[in-house]
């Protein structure tokens, strides 16, 4: 999450809920005391959404090197039974934690326990991955944000890392928001988790104005009436029956100011957006999550979020949807089409390359046109407004190997995809 974020009016539209993932619940455990909570919170998320749960734990490989010589045969069954042993501590923790009567699958993987957890989720498009955060102070809790954000670094999954004390659906909840469309998403996905009658906070964290000059004062009142407004629409979209929600603003740095909220407001649960990607994040998560996760005195929902996740969110709410791919031929006439219908759209734009992974370039850029130069088979998409006069942000693709379009029932644009040899570019529209 960015430390603050400029409302706009599209940002404040209305929009329709994405749907979340519906997979099991993973809980992630090494067996040892700091993942206990997870198992009762899982229980009872489980329990409330009539979900499964599975259960990983991931024995971290040897670093030393085992050489066979002169074709010596070297036994596995050291291996093998350290596997053995810890399905054994999985299977007791959950019977100590839940119930001698719950049947979840049990997988015990050897490898990077960060990797697997990240990997496995994926692949079973896991709703969630549930994992414990660390003792309640000190270093147990350091070392256990650490992991967390070493899943989060790795995948698209949310992660609710659990503090000790949560053991039921938590009451108090503040929700980090800067109305970008990961927000929104986060937002959507605490309501998953949250009580029935809890109480949850939407937290703004906006840029501080020096109101004795005028023209500040005039952008100072024009950003309070568009972050009410945006409000407003995201309360809309999240409100449940018995949950009392309420909305505050706040200036200033935003971790430090979501920290001094969340401890005065006494939550068990604080909710973020996670930004930045693939390389780029397996770097830097961003300081908000970042610090939240390390430092927040109550357990943390994190939800990474991508162009791709809500063009994957997206196309679930619109069964209808079609993917029209084209002939390299007609690439420059169906891009010009494209810029015709959507220019002014606002989107998220995500590249993928094999090598390195995801970047999101940003995720409300406003699309002035997308072009095909069949000379040097390369693609090119801009973004900035028409009163630019030629002063936009470009993006270059080259080596294109294939262009689609993702359309609603309706035939309105939502995903534009340029293919190369190394990767994609997805631009998800608004």
């Amino acid at each position: 999450m960015s430390t603050t974020m400029h409302a706009t009016p599209d940002a404040m539209r209305a929009v329709e809920p994405m749907l979340l993932p519906t997979g099991p619940i993973l809980i992630a455990s090494d067996t040892g005391p700091e993942s206990d909570a997870a198992f009762p919170l899982a229980a009872a998320l489980a329990s409330r959404a009539h979900g499964e749960v599975s259960v990983l734990s991931v024995v971290e490989a040897s670093n030393i090197p085992i050489y066979g010589v002169d074709g010596m045969v070297v036994s596995m069954e050291h291996a093998e039974d350290t596997k053995v042993a810890r399905e054994s501590a999985t299977r007791a923790q959950l019977i100590r934690m839940v119930s001698s009567r719950v049947e979840w699958p049990v997988v015990v993987k050897v490898g990077d326990p960060a990797r697997e957890i990240a990997t496995t989720a994926d692949a079973m498009t896991s709703r969630m991955i549930v994992m414990g955060r660390g003792r309640h102070a000190g270093l147990d809790r350091l070392l256990g944000g650490e992991s967390v954000l070493r899943v989060l670094q790795l995948g698209d999954t949310p992660v609710l890392a659990v503090d000790e004390r949560l053991t039921s659906p938590p009451r108090r909840v503040v929700i980090a928001t800067d109305f970008s469309p990961f927000s929104r998403y986060a937002a959507q996905m605490a309501m998953t988790v949250v009580a029935p009658d809890a109480v949850v906070w939407l937290l703004h964290v906006g840029p501080p104005f020096d109101e004795s000059v005028p023209f500040y004062k005039a952008q100072a009142e024009l950003y309070r009436e568009q972050t009410a407004a945006a409000f407003a629409n995201l309360t809309a979209l999240i409100q449940h029956a018995k949950v009392q929600i309420e909305c505050a603003t706040l200036t200033g740095s935003a971790p430090n100011q979501l920290l001094s909220f969340i401890t005065d407001k006494h939550a068990d649960l604080v909710v973020t957006a996670t930004h930045g990607y693939g390389f780029i994040r397996r770097m830097l998560l961003g300081s908000v999550a970042a610090t939240l996760v390390r430092h927040a005195p109550c357990s943390v929902l994190a939800v990474p979020g991508s162009a791709r996740t809500l063009a994957a969110a997206r196309a679930r709410t619109m069964p209808n949807a079609h993917t029209r791919t084209f002939a390299s031929a007609s690439y420059d006439a169906e891009l010009a089409e494209f810029t015709t219908r959507n220019a002014g759209r606002r989107c998220v734009i995500e590249v993928d390359q094999f090598a390195l992974g995801a970047q999101v370039l940003g995720h409300d850029l406003q699309i002035a046109g997308a072009s095909y130069d069949r000379h040097d088979n390369s693609a090119a998409v801009m973004f900035g407004t028409s009163t630019l006069k030629g002063l936009h942000l470009s993006h270059h693709v080259a080596d294109v190997t294939e262009i689609d379009i993702v359309t609603d029932a309706g035939g309105t644009d939502q995903v534009l995809r340029i293919a190369h040899v190394e990767g994609q570019m997805l631009v998800t529209l608004r």
